[in-house]
């Protein structure tokens, strides 16, 4: 794949330049971002070989933990976008390069040095695990240094989730692949035994940890299968001069063949090396762990000395005052809907908004409340600061209710999830006011009447008889209830466009698992609709009697679950639908379910059409 650098565009608004870097799969180019009016590094995967080695899960989940983590030591994802050939991740640009070449040409660093990087990239790992995600390939090569010369780690193509479903300590995961690069793997990864990801991350960090102060990685040898044996063996130079006996300890404990005793991230936080000049505003969890127990734990004092002045008087710096930051920091969850740690300027206008009863809220109102709370260069509020915020800011108290914004909002859904309903909401509350208006609705050009608006936002709030708009909170419950409003014209026809169809289908599989359900075309045109769709399935069908598909879901090369389609008859041109799991897991069958749907998308959207309910809509 070539792109000619003075013509290029990604997506009409990102221009690629000069080449920064190539792989296996693709390059990085150096890009101008028109919309955001800033450089920025567009990394561009060509589809015919991430389909031909089967690994567009990779590149899925790659973009899906990048749209998650927030950090400042980490490459920010802007933007994602698929074209025909290619898959195009757009990320903050990183211009000073790569700290391996820093190393290489610094021969080694201080230790002051060292440790400024290396107490950046734990808080980048500190972050991480406690989201349950590890990067499996952390290596020097993948830290850049961004404009100040601060430490980001990127490349998160091999990352994965640590455990499964609800995040329990029940259900922890163990990898078996070969992740990462030889001379910073750990001693688990190699034995093919399975492993658990964040010990491997710890183990990595070490090997940067001594790649930095004496110049040389630990293990690396003539071959790979030297290099091999002394990782198994942890044979390294433990005695090198350039350590010195607390930053040997720190190494010796990063570097422990136990993966069970090796040090976490959190061990390494409290290590008398990593202390010195640590700046805690790294690691702002941690202070709102320990705030608990800062009465009598000296270290945490600077914190609650923060937070319990002025608005706490000294005398009453007991349970009351840990109630009020308890509530504080409840409330700050229940704003924060997208659960990455941090407030942003939609969640904000939303939480406002729902105080005020599905109100307006103004721009300057929004600035205003935020204006209260120290902010990162992306405008974002965490946690530590809203909590310091609030209790140092006597008027935001008297303004808002912290009581009400704690049980504001309680969405029990996946995070993505609800990331792919925030994004069909933005794409009719196009002027981003948080509220969908009978404007925003004329605007989608639908054929709707005025009578069918209002009836409509009646429909969505009886209670303020619909009030002429719908908050984003409304809008999830529209789409997460698909069944109780499917009824109504406005809500069959937002469903013609792709965005508002994915996000209200599942609610609608949830009805119709087990039973099918009804598209327009004959069996025979579905029949053929289905097979060609086996490369968007992942599914391979066999030729089978007539009325009843069989297929093969594979990930990976590897069979998953076994289907079966039923395809009857049903009134003139319409077909009846309903796929049944033969073997394999049901969740797995679920998704997949899902996904027929969305490439029956367009019949299903016929036969919806042609069946619409006729006279006064009401709410089932």
């Amino acid at each position: 794949m070539g792109f000619d650098a003075t013509t290029t565009l990604i997506a009409g608004t990102v221009e690629l330049k000069q080449v920064l870097g190539s792989g296996g799969f693709g390059k990085v180019y150096l890009g101008y971002d028109r919309k955001r009016k800033i450089n920025v590094a567009v990394k561009v995967l060509q589809k015919e070989k991430i389909e031909a080695f089967d690994i567009k899960s990779y590149v899925d989940r790659e973009i899906e933990v990048m749209r998650k983590i927030r950090h400042p030591h980490i490459v920010k994802l802007l933007d994602a976008f698929e074209s025909s050939s290619s898959y195009n991740l757009v990320m903050e640009l990183a211009p000073n390069g790569e700290l391996f070449d820093k190393i290489v040409n610094s021969q080694r660093f201080d230790e002051q040095t060292a440790r400024l990087y290396f107490q950046q990239l734990m808080s980048a790992v500190h972050y991480c695990h406690g989201l349950h995600i590890v990067h499996r390939d952390i290596k020097a090569e993948n830290l850049l240094l961004g404009e100040q010369n601060e430490l980001k780690l990127c490349d998160w193509g091999l990352s994965r989730y640590t455990k499964e479903g609800c995040f329990t300590d029940d259900h922890k995961v163990l990898f078996h692949s070969l992740a990462g690069s030889i001379d910073y793997q750990a001693p688990e990864v190699l034995s093919g035994r399975g492993y658990e990801g964040s010990a491997c991350d710890m183990w990595s960090c070490g090997a940067i940890l001594f790649f930095m102060l004496c110049g040389y990685l630990p293990f690396t040898d003539r071959t790979d299968a030297e290099t091999k044996r002394r990782i198994l063996t942890c044979q390294y130079n433990r005695r090198n001069r350039y350590l010195s006996p607390n930053a040997a300890d720190l190494i010796g404990r990063l570097l422990e063949l136990d993966p069970k005793t090796r040090y976490t991230s959190e061990d390494v936080i409290n290590h008398p090396w990593f202390q010195v000049d640590l700046d805690m505003s790294l690691f702002p969890s941690m202070q709102l762990e320990s705030s608990s127990s800062a009465l009598t734990t000296p270290k945490s004092g600077d914190f609650m000395q923060r937070v319990l002045s002025p608005t706490l008087g000294s005398e009453e710096k007991g349970s009351a005052s840990f109630e009020q930051l308890n509530e504080i920091g409840r409330a700050f969850d229940a704003c924060n809907v997208d659960g990455n740690g941090f407030l942003n300027h939609e969640e904000v206008r939303d939480a406002l908004i729902k105080l005020k009863n599905n109100e307006p809220v103004s721009e300057e109102e929004v600035k205003s409340f935020m204006s209260n709370f120290a902010q990162d260069k992306d405008g974002c509020i965490s946690k530590e600061a809203f909590i310091i915020g609030w209790t140092q800011n006597q008027n935001v108290g008297k303004k808002y209710n912290i009581t009400s914004m704690a049980n504001l909002f309680n969405y029990d859904l996946e995070k993505e999830y609800l990331r792919e309903i925030r994004h069909a909401f933005d794409s009719i509350d196009v002027d981003h006011t948080g509220l969908i208006t009978e404007e925003d609705l004329n605007r989608l050009h639908l054929g709707i009447s005025k009578e069918e608006i209002r009836d409509f936002f009646h429909t969505i709030d009886p209670q303020r008889h619909g009030g002429g708009r719908m908050s984003f909170e409304e809008f999830v419950n529209m789409c997460t209830r698909y069944d109780a409003f499917k009824d109504h014209p406005i809500v069959r026809r937002l469903r013609s466009i792709k965005d508002i169809f994915n996000v209200t289908e599942i609610g609608a599989v949830n009805s119709c698992v087990g039973t099918g359900f009804t598209v327009a075309g004959t069996r025979e045109n579905i029949s053929m609709r289905i097979h060609s769709a086996e490369k968007a399935l992942s599914t391979q069908f066999e030729d089978s009697v007539t009325g009843t598909l069989y297929g093969t879901y594979m990930e990976s090369n590897k069979k998953v679950i076994e289907v079966g389609i039923r395809l009857l008859p049903c009134m003139s041109k319409y077909t009846r639908v309903i796929p049944y799991r033969i073997a394999g897991k049901t969740t797995v069958f679920h998704q997949w379910f899902l996904n027929l749907r969305k490439v029956l998308r367009e019949e299903i959207l016929r036969y919806e059409e042609d069946t619409m309910v006729k006279g006064p809509p009401e709410l089932v």
